[in-house]
């Protein structure tokens, strides 16, 4: 696989159509993710009791709330991908009219590279896991209407490569290319691959919370979080650093379009 071109700066200073549109972009993420969020986990939310304020004010907090921790993570994002040879190619192609085109095959690959995850990601549930996790809450998902399973599939092809592919993974990147003292602006293969499982084991342990809220961590539901996202982040990863983020992005919808929308759809 061939990477990205390195494309000059876009402006001299900093690029603010990229970070106010990835802005909005995650804001419209958390908002997608909402309907399912408190479809799947509304019997834990009632159990905590009365809400602090009513709903259409607590989500309005919220969204400000996240609005503030996602434009952190962007601005700081933006600055260190710069520093690493991380890149936002077609974002960038779009928003600064660079004159780059990327043939159809490009947005093909990061997709099937998604479907093939979750696939994969599927079948280790279906016929490793699920046997020995009946708690499991393959019914209560399933039960959800397809629409709320679709829209929180941009929950996590946006807000979470952003976190953990365009800001920790260059964070980390910077970080070891500081120790290491590199001089050239991509870090090399044994620097990135540090940086990309430690940022892999990072992000399955981010789904842990959520599993504990649903059934007790015993060793076997250890594996059944960790493992699957694992390999995924670590798919996520290889393509942010060889095509760029919104490859990555792809082909995590792809993999969240599998997991969330086909496949409860089978196993209901």
């Amino acid at each position: 696989m061939e990477n990205v071109r390195n494309h000059p700066s876009p402006a001299t200073g900093y690029p603010w159509k990229l970070f106010w549109l990835l802005l909005v972009a995650c804001i419209l993420g958390i908002a997608a993710a909402l309907p399912y969020i408190y479809a799947l986990f509304g019997n834990m939310i009632a159990r905590g009791g009365s809400l602090p304020m009513p709903l259409p004010i607590l989500v309005t907090v919220q969204l400000m709330q996240s609005a503030i921790v996602f434009g952190a993570i962007i601005s700081l994002g933006i600055l260190l991908a710069r520093k690493v040879g991380i890149e936002a190619p077609v974002l960038q192609g779009w928003l600064y009219r660079s004159g780059e085109k990327f043939p159809a095959s490009w947005l093909r690959l990061p997709l099937l590279w998604g479907f093939v995850i979750g696939v994969l990601m599927f079948l280790l549930y279906y016929f490793v896991f699920l046997p020995l996790i009946p708690e499991w809450p393959v019914q209560a998902e399933a039960a959800l209407p397809i629409w709320k399973r679709f829209l929180v599939c941009f929950y996590g092809a946006i807000n979470i490569e952003l976190m953990m592919r365009f800001f920790l993974l260059s964070l980390f990147l910077w970080l070891l290319k500081k120790i290491t003292r590199g001089a050239s602006l991509r870090p090399g293969a044994g620097i990135f691959w540090t940086a990309n499982i430690i940022v892999a084991l990072l992000y399955g342990a981010g789904h842990l919370p959520a599993a504990k809220s649903l059934m007790p961590l015993t060793p076997i539901v250890l594996t059944a979080v960790l493992l699957p996202t694992g390999l995924a982040a670590l798919t996520f990863g290889y393509l942010t650093w060889k095509r760029g983020i919104e490859a990555a992005m792809l082909a995590h919808f792809s993999a969240d379009f599998v997991s969330h929308v086909l496949g409860p759809m089978i196993m209901r």
